[in-house]
């Protein structure tokens, strides 16, 4: 996403509001405030928050320091009347210390909550370059298996997780949270040219034999390190559980050269990535 304007925040921030909506969420606004009682629900603790001194209603009492406590009640609202919705909020959380604007994301649906995060990923890769998903340890309000770091890069620019189960009474409800100063930092400048390949592409599928609980980020980057400079592009396919309890990754691998008609030996390649990525 590029942006030349006056105020490349705002504009920033329409173009993350047209890729979510794009997606089919619909966005949402809530009040900037929120109640002591909900703030420990989220293990928040009110001394940390703003305090408002005429509150309009003994709910409203204090400035919201996440997003969270808002789509939380959302999600409430709606799941009586649906079964399965996308909704999206941009908004700001307001600290003790300043204002950080973050984009908070929500899909509920009554199913076994799979698919969602899944299409939060995909929505935190078409935000931001170079996306990766790594476990972290959940927060209470978090599912204790289902809690993730998201990356661009090197740098963490937010949170993909479920709810706990003791929040959300019927379905699941996935949630991704931005740092929208985070995601703004880290996406790329202006596009340089670059003349056309005179060679075409030499591509290939590889399975590798991964532990259990191997991260798919990290064998992908195993690869990369193995192909060196000629690796184009890889791209994940399949994930197979075998009997003996080790996984089959898939990956289809699109290799290039600048100087000639790109000629792979796959048989050493493979035996060498399988041999170094156990």
């Amino acid at each position: 996403m590029l942006f030349r304007s006056a105020n490349p925040e705002r504009d920033f921030q329409h173009a993350v509001r047209e890729m979510c909506a794009a997606q089919g969420f619909t966005e949402v606004y809530n009040y900037s405030f929120v109640s002591e009682e909900m703030a420990r629900a989220f293990a928040l603790d009110p001394a940390s928050h703003v305090q408002v001194s005429n509150p309009i209603a003994a709910d409203q009492n204090l400035l919201r320091t996440s997003l969270l406590p808002g789509l939380w009640k959302n999600i409430g609202d709606n799941a009586r009347h649906l079964d399965h919705f996308r909704l999206f909020e941009i908004g700001k959380e307001i600290h003790l210390d300043g204002e950080v604007p973050h984009l908070g994301c929500v899909v509920y649906a009554k199913d076994d909550g799979r698919a969602a995060l899944l299409e939060l990923r995909r929505l935190a890769e078409c935000l931001a370059p170079a996306v990766s998903v790594r476990p972290a340890e959940g927060r209470p309000y978090e599912h204790p298996r289902r809690s993730a770091e998201v990356f661009s890069g090197d740098t963490c620019i937010g949170r993909l997780f479920e709810f706990h189960p003791k929040m959300v009474e019927f379905g699941r409800a996935a949630v991704l949270d931005l740092d929208l100063s985070g995601l703004q930092r880290v996406q790329r400048g202006a596009f340089k040219y670059r003349p056309l390949r005179r060679f075409p592409e030499s591509g290939f599928d590889l399975s590798v034999l991964a532990p259990a609980r191997a991260l798919i980020a990290d064998v992908e980057q195993g690869l990369r390190t193995l192909a060196g400079e000629g690796l184009l592009s890889v791209e994940f396919l399949q994930d197979f559980a075998l009997p003996d309890g080790q996984r089959s990754l898939s990956f289809r691998l699109t290799l290039r050269s600048e100087e000639h008609t790109s000629e792979l030996q796959s048989h050493s390649f493979i035996s060498y990535a399988v041999f170094c990525l156990k």
